[in-house]
Order: C-alpha cells, then sequence, then structure tokens
C-alpha cells in the first residue's frame, strides 16, 4: 500500500498540496482498468485498487467496511473508499442490504459506484443516450458496436480511456439527466429496478472538487 506525509510539504516558496488516497473495490477488470486513470499524482490524488476475492455487492461492502475500520483512511484530507458493483439480480441477491451498510459507513468514507446493468452503460453514454430495460450482455455487445472503428479488436479488458477522454463532458451530462429522469420515476435509484442508471458521474465530480484540474 503506497503512503504519504500527511502534512503540507514545504519547498522552497511553494507549498506542496495534501494527497488524498481513493481506494476502490471493484468486482471485475474492466472497472479497474478505466478507474485508475484517474490518478493524479502531481494534483496528489493516489487510485489504491484493493484485491477482493468477492464479486457480489455485499461481499465487497463488508470487505471495504473492515478495511475503513483497519486502515488510517482521513475524510479530511479527502480519503475515499469506492465500492464499485453492478445491479445483476443474480449475483447480488441481497443489494437492498449492500446498500444500507454502505449509507451506514458514508460518514466514515465510504461511497459506490453503482451501475445498471453493467459499468459499461458508462461507456455508452460517451455516445448516445442509454437504451432502457437491456441486460448486461446487450450493453456489452453496444460498447463493441460503438468503438469497433477506433477500436476493432475490442473485448471487456480492452483499456479504451484514451478513446472516450474527449467525449467525457458529454457523458457526464448524460449520466446526470440520466440521474434526474430515473429519481422521478424510482423511489431508490440504487435498485435492480431502476435500470438503465450509472452515478459515475458523481466519482469523477468528487476528484474534480478535492483536487483540481483532474484530466
Amino acid at each position: 500500500m503506497r503512503t504519504r506525509n500527511r502534512g503540507k510539504e514545504v519547498k522552497g516558496n511553494k507549498v506542496k498540496e495534501k494527497p488524498c488516497n481513493i481506494y476502490i473495490f471493484t468486482e471485475g477488470n474492466t472497472e479497474e482498468i478505466y478507474l485508475e486513470h484517474y490518478e493524479n499524482i502531481k494534483k496528489g490524488i493516489y487510485i489504491i485498487p484493493i484485491d477482493t476475492e468477492h464479486t457480489d455487492a455485499l461481499g465487497i461492502v463488508k470487505q471495504a467496511k473492515t478495511f475503513i475500520d483497519n486502515n488510517d483512511i482521513d475524510i479530511e484530507l479527502g480519503d475515499r473508499c469506492y465500492c464499485v458493483f453492478d445491479s445483476d439480480p443474480k449475483s447480488n441477491p441481497k443489494i437492498k442490504v449492500a446498500f444500507d451498510l454502505l449509507r451506514g459507513y458514508r460518514h466514515k468514507g465510504l461511497e459506490c459506484i453503482y451501475s445498471n446493468p453493467s459499468f459499461e452503460i458508462w461507456f455508452v453514454l460517451h455516445f448516445r443516450k442509454a437504451p432502457y430495460g437491456k441486460n448486461a450482455t446487450e450493453i456489452k455487445k453496444l460498447v463493441k458496436e460503438l468503438v469497433s472503428d477506433q477500436v476493432p479488436d475490442y473485448k471487456e479488458t480492452t483499456d479504451i480511456f484514451d478513446v472516450l477522454i474527449d467525449k467525457r463532458d458529454v457523458a457526464l451530462r448524460e449520466a446526470e439527466n440520466l440521474h434526474k429522469s430515473q429519481s422521478e420515476v424510482h423511489e431508490d435509484v440504487f435498485s435492480h429496478e431502476c435500470n438503465p442508471y450509472t452515478n459515475i458521474f458523481e466519482f469523477i465530480n468528487y476528484l474534480k472538487g478535492v483536487k483540481k484540474d483532474v484530466r
């Protein structure tokens, strides 16, 4: 695990800004490959994936809670722990319990990046509005079609961050608009019924706020 000086370092007349650690607990490689690009050492943002054997939301949240209890998580410095998981009713039958546990630890820096039906819905939003009622397999197939011109050999673990970055502002607007529209229909957007959905815009906006000029 990376370590850091928790105080400000003074070099000459310059004061180095305090860094923050963003720990991510993911259920798959796609999420980790993409999210690691948000590390910006010059701005003091460290993205630190934490190994997990869990592929279910409840297991991931429980591990993140234990991690927070046993490690130096300083929310005043901007530290956060993000649980990253999809809807997937088959592997996440207790997703409501997972969200209840997560909300109970938000004051300690626990957050989530939730996607329905899969993380790739965020990729889709860079190109078009999200289709409703699709399953994860259909969304992944759609991503492959959308990037086929630039990445003809695309597969789930292909790093397409550089393909997406110029379109991210569009995707952020689409994700925020989707959140607003789905909030009007669903009492709880963090549910299996709220399809499509992603709140990754909260993660990106947080990093922009905690440290300026994040790529």
